[in-house]
């Protein structure tokens, strides 16, 4: 039996950015959503159960940071590793502890491709 295909939401305010990022993703039989911002996020997180979130730092209405304190005090969703994506985040401003790894924009993707792969092996898929 074939284990289902994990559930993966990248959540980017930048249309470039969100789809460059999907259309990477599509290719790695990965089931994709899509969010504009944190809130969308979080009305996509209700939708479906997500294996991982991939979340620029700097959005509108709420940023990533926010995005992931909302999921760590959902107990439907504290479990969701982040990855966060940024051009302006500074690695030394404090992350959530949901947020497993951090990649600066422009992406290198194999790095983040390596990454996706890493996470997901530790994550059952819904």
């Amino acid at each position: 039996m074939t284990e289902a295909p994990h559930n993966v939401l990248v959540v980017d305010d930048e249309y470039a950015s969100l789809e460059v990022l999907a259309l990477l993703l599509s290719g790695e039989g990965l089931r994709l959503y899509t969010a504009g911002d944190g809130q969308e996020a979080l009305e996509r997180l209700a939708e479906a159960p997500m294996s991982l979130v991939i979340t620029d730092f700097k959005m509108p209405k709420m940023d990533g940071s926010e995005l992931c304190l909302r999921m760590l005090a959902d107990p439907r969703y504290q479990h969701i590793p982040v990855i966060f994506t940024s051009a302006t985040y500074r690695q030394d401003v404090p992350r959530p502890k949901n947020v497993v790894a951090f990649f600066s924009k422009p992406l290198l993707f194999k790095d983040v491709l390596a990454a996706v792969h890493r996470i997901l092996k530790s994550v059952p898929s819904p």
